[in-house]
């Protein structure tokens, strides 16, 4: 299997996953479908990660790729920062009344999205400068 075909079925992943997180914040009436959303999106992840640790040919990793993958995870956790503070200030501000759980899940999947963004972002940028 090529890295494109990986690469298309990791998006599927996310896309579903999306799908699913947004219906449970949006659509109360379709709670049901959405948990099914996250649970095929999460377990495509899933079988991905698996077919790809099991494939034969092992991943060439240089130093430019490493240093791209860490400044992405960086920035991931930076806006991540930002955006529960931003999510603090409105809840101090009695703006928004968020359920704790769903806000959880809603940072969990901000982060985990951020930082693959911020490696592809990084990786098509070009080399990274410090």
């Amino acid at each position: 299997m090529t890295e494109r075909n990986y690469m298309l079925k990791n998006w599927m992943g996310i896309a579903l996953i999306i799908a699913g997180a947004l219906m449970l914040l949006f659509v109360s009436s379709l709670s049901m479908m959405g948990n099914i959303l996250l649970s095929m999106g999460a377990a495509i992840i899933f079988i991905v990660f698996v077919q790809r640790r099991w494939r034969k040919e092992p991943d060439i990793q240089d130093e430019r790729t490493k240093k791209i993958g860490a400044h992405g995870l960086s920035w991931s956790w930076l806006l991540t920062l930002m955006l529960m503070c931003v999510l603090y200030l409105l809840t101090a501000g009695q703006v928004i009344n968020p359920d704790p759980g769903l806000l959880l899940v809603g940072l969990m999947l901000f982060l985990g999205v951020s930082g693959r963004l911020c490696q592809v972002y990084f990786y098509r940028k070009g080399d990274i400068g410090y």
